[in-house]
């Protein structure tokens, strides 16, 4: 999959473009930091990854949900994935990022601890899920890369049609 170098622009990261869920050997994946664990998302889904920007918080919103910030005249949610998936807060949210995606049309940020690099994961270095991810369909497999395992999430099943509609409207 080509794509080219991500460029940054005072605390911002762009992803070149990239082309839309081609059936390739390997997979382009933006790797970011939760805690101790490293996670995947694909690269055709991240528009942007920037430094942390305080939210607006808005009353009577869903724990998961830091508030939202405007982004180039738009106003975007940020989801905490910290909260999303049950884990302890950070100690300095300052040094954190949000990766802002775009689903189905949709812009959303998603605030992780860090984001450490793009890489290629072919498919041969995948596990896919059996009884040890439980009852969750969020992970899309268990890459086996050189120095780590690394946790795909489907995006597109960890933020449906119906959250997406229901976060961004």
């Amino acid at each position: 999959m080509a794509h080219g170098n991500p460029r940054r622009r005072k605390g911002v990261f762009f992803i070149d473009t990239v082309k839309k869920h081609e059936q390739t050997e390997a997979n382009g994946q933006v790797v970011f930091t939760l805690g101790e664990e490293k996670y995947g998302i694909e690269i055709a889904c991240v528009k942007e990854i920037m430094k942390w920007a305080k939210p607006t918080e808005l009353p009577q919103m869903p724990d998961a949900i830091t508030g939202v910030i405007k982004l180039r005249n738009q106003v975007i949610p940020v989801i905490s994935l910290q909260r999303q998936f049950g884990l302890p807060g950070v100690k300095d949210i300052a040094e954190t990022k949000i990766i802002i995606l775009e689903i189905d049309g949709a812009f959303l940020g998603i605030n992780v601890d860090d984001v450490d690099e793009v890489v290629e994961v072919p498919s041969s270095t995948v596990e896919y899920p059996n009884g040890l991810t439980g009852e969750t369909n969020i992970i899309r497999g268990i890459a086996k890369l050189d120095d780590y395992l690394l946790i795909l999430i489907d995006i597109r099943k960890l933020f449906t049609a119906e959250i997406l509609n229901q976060i961004t409207n």
